[in-house]
């Protein structure tokens, strides 16, 4: 049952977009433009770029956050081509804030923007493929991992959840009873919306949820990597949750630097060497050394044997 601020959120952004004429077709343009700049068939400036997000974002999705519970278990996958462990949590977690200069543009961050990028996982093993595939393992590479643990919730955004109730597509690890209740906005703003304008939300979920999934080219980084600060400025937002590009339906996340220091704790490592990789994100490895951490975040690592 819809509450009623969520009730009230559509109906004002109903009485706002219901007079504003063929949005439907405005949002398809939107989308053309950055399409067009993805594909480098345009420029755009990094601000035009925003202003269009900030824009898509604001008006035409309706942001309800998904609280992961405590206790949510989420890994982190470091490749190395060489025999290698790290000695402290540190060169697992994220990027500190004076290495910053080396964080690279990727999915969800920007040049010089430190980010967490973790799995959730529910079984050892299915958990580790996943790491494995999004840390681009090769065989033979060494790959450490970080296991941690929410202490308190962490709230995030499922970018492109509509696109799943349009498609009738649950996720497979969101529980009946919340994704019953992203149906119910999508069946409410479809009797509040004027057709235009909600096929004008349908467009721009599926859009966002598109380009979360694509594989990267062109200058797909330059536009992904700003969502999470368009998604999360607000205080009490931690991050975004996503479906794996290499691992189609397992979820991800990409979390504040902020949320890892004050609602979650690292609990061990593992490194693995990668044996086989069957493709679909499906690997053999060698399970070789367990890792303890230790109350200076150091890491002492035990053979497997």
């Amino acid at each position: 049952m819809l509450s009623e601020e969520e009730k009230n959120l559509i109906d004002q952004k109903a009485a706002d977009l219901n007079t504003q004429g063929d949005l439907a077709e405005y949002v398809t343009c939107k989308i053309r433009i950055l399409n067009d700049y993805i594909d480098q068939k345009s420029e755009l400036s990094e601000q035009q770029i925003e202003d269009i997000l900030s824009e898509l974002v604001g008006f035409f999705t309706t942001s309800l956050h998904i609280p992961l519970e405590a206790g949510t278990k989420i890994l982190r996958a470091r490749a190395y081509n060489t025999i290698h462990r790290e000695s402290d949590v540190s060169q697992l977690s994220y990027i500190s804030q004076e290495h910053s200069s080396k964080a690279r543009l990727g999915r969800l961050n920007q040049e010089e923007q430190p980010v967490f990028y973790g799995c959730i996982y529910f079984s050892e093993n299915g958990g580790v493929n996943v790491a494995f595939s999004e840390s681009n393992a090769k065989v033979g590479d060494t790959v450490n991992v970080l296991r941690s643990i929410s202490t308190t919730d962490i709230n995030v955004h499922y970018v492109g959840i509509y696109d799943h109730v349009h498609r009738q597509s649950k996720p497979r690890f969101m529980p009946t009873k919340m994704f019953d209740t992203f149906k119910e906005v999508y069946q409410y703003q479809s009797e509040q919306y004027t057709e235009s304008v909600f096929l004008a939300h349908v467009l721009c979920d599926a859009f966002l949820s598109d380009i979360l999934r694509r594989k990267d080219s062109g200058n797909l980084y330059k536009v992904t990597s700003k969502l999470l600060n368009i998604f999360s400025n607000s205080a009490n937002i931690d991050g975004i949750i996503y479906t794996s590009v290499k691992s189609e339906g397992d979820p991800v996340v990409a979390l504040k630097t902020s949320t890892v220091d004050t609602k979650m704790n690292h609990e061990s490592c593992d490194s693995y060497r990668i044996t086989n990789d069957y493709g679909y994100a499906q690997y053999r490895a060698l399970h070789t050394h367990f890792g303890e951490i230790k109350s200076d975040n150091s890491i002492v690592w035990s053979e497997n044997t």
